[in-house]
């Protein structure tokens, strides 16, 4: 497989997987208005964790593919997007 047919298949992969975890969000915040607060919720989660699940779903493709340089720069930005939450929750608001 070439390097621009594996690019193109990477990118409707992710095109699908952003799209199915929008309508998911979608409904789940839908249902939220009319069945309460845990659905609404779910679903303003599962907008915020999309772009996080996009990485670890690119750093998965890059595993399987061998292609360490560019699994290495997703695994860190999921290790700097963690440091973010730690931090985020140590020295937060919500911490108290």
């Amino acid at each position: 497989m070439t390097k621009h047919s594996t690019s193109a298949s990477l990118d409707r992969l992710l095109a699908g997987f952003l799209q199915c975890g929008t309508w998911a969000a979608c409904a789940l915040i839908g249902a939220g208005l009319f069945a309460g607060t845990k659905a609404l919720t779910a679903g303003v989660a599962l907008f915020i964790l999309l772009p996080v699940l996009r990485v670890v779903l690119m750093l998965a493709v890059f595993a399987r593919q061998r292609d360490y340089l560019y699994a290495t720069i997703a695994a860190t930005v999921l290790l700097v997007i963690a440091a973010g939450c730690v931090i985020g929750m140590r020295l937060g608001p919500l911490a108290g």
